[in-house]
């Protein structure tokens, strides 16, 4: 935290038991717990690498959502990210609904090293996107813990917004156009992009002709599925998975060549595993956002206001804690609001 009565505070918080509700939306994957308890050299290989476990697929292009009227994709595939004017009126109706309840359920990831993971040592959940969370319940209920987590895949979270499972989902979700026709997006709080992981034995140099003919692994609903698909014209196989972090495994177990993901993603995969890294540059550029359900037009603007002061007196401090394996501190997004 920037300063030492934040970190005492933070260290506080790391003591507590938080509590994690696993539903049927998922349970982390046992794909993702080999990676994150066991590591590269405990993984088996030889007749156990021969075959793709059951629930990993491969499928062809998935059905988009059209654009919403007036929204501009970027250049490079990224949102206009324009969101709406940020408020601390705690009045209106979903963030009441939040305010009477005493907590606020939110979506998270478990294992993404860096961004939402379980600390195996402690056993609390750590993470740049788990302290925005709880910086959100500090400013609209007063305490930081105040927070119900639940552990959701890629491709579940815009349905456990629509569901009402969740408040709000903080999980590297990248805010698009097609998206923003199912959900709600605060403005933006983090800039990443689409990059190439593979094992640092490999031939592959990034997404150009060396990706012919292999098998790339992507969570299913990202946008590395959608860009990967858009453009494949090199005979290469996407593998989808629930969560980034199996593709770790996958291409520890040999069963994937390389895998495409943000690289803030692939930085906290190549902290846990030496033996990979990112490779080719950057594919596009996108843009992180605090996701809710479409209309909740009031938490949005609450959510903005909390990310008004995030941004500006502890996002650098967050970075630096965080985020130094993906690269230098570019410093917090530049946002624009409108309405």
């Amino acid at each position: 935290m920037a300063d030492t009565a934040d970190r005492a505070g933070r260290d506080e918080r790391a003591g507590r038991v938080r509590r994690l509700r696993l539903t049927g939306l998922v349970k982390l994957s046992a794909l993702a717990a080999a990676g994150l308890l066991l590591g590269s050299a405990a993984l088996p290989t030889g007749p156990a690498a021969d075959r793709l476990p059951e629930r990993v697929t491969l499928s062809g292009r998935p059905a988009l959502a059209p654009a919403v009227a007036g929204c501009t994709d970027g250049p490079n595939g990224g949102s206009s990210v324009v969101s709406l004017t940020p408020s601390t009126d705690d009045s209106g109706p979903d963030v009441q609904r939040i305010i009477k309840r005493g907590k606020l359920i939110a979506g998270i990831d478990t294992n993404s090293y860096l961004w939402g993971f379980r600390d195996p040592s402690s056993g609390n959940l750590e993470g740049f996107d788990i302290d925005l969370v709880h910086a959100l319940a500090q400013s609209i209920l007063g305490n930081a813990d105040d927070v119900e987590f639940l552990s959701v895949p890629t491709a579940d979270r815009i349905t456990a917004l629509q569901s009402g499972e969740v408040d709000v989902v903080v999980r590297t979700m990248t805010i698009s156009c097609a998206r923003e026709q199912q959900v709600a997006f605060s403005s933006p709080y983090y800039l990443a992009g689409q990059e190439v992981l593979v094992p640092k034995s490999s031939s592959i140099t990034g997404y150009n002709s060396t990706l012919a003919g292999k098998k790339v692994c992507a969570a299913t609903g990202s946008t590395a599925v959608d860009n990967f698909l858009d453009q494949d014209k090199k005979g290469s196989t996407v593998v989808q998975v629930e969560n980034q972090l199996d593709c770790l495994v996958l291409m520890q177990l040999g069963l994937v060549d390389a895998t495409i993901t943000d690289n803030a993603l692939g930085a906290g995969q190549a902290a846990q595993d030496p033996t990979i890294h990112l490779v080719g540059g950057l594919m596009d550029a996108e843009y992180y956002g605090v996701a809710m359900k479409l209309g909740a037009d009031d938490l949005v603007r609450r959510v903005n206001a909390v990310l008004q002061s995030y941004l500006a007196d502890q996002w650098n401090a967050e970075y630096d804690e965080w985020l130094k394996p993906v690269g230098p501190n570019p410093g917090p997004p530049s946002v624009t609001y409108s309405g």
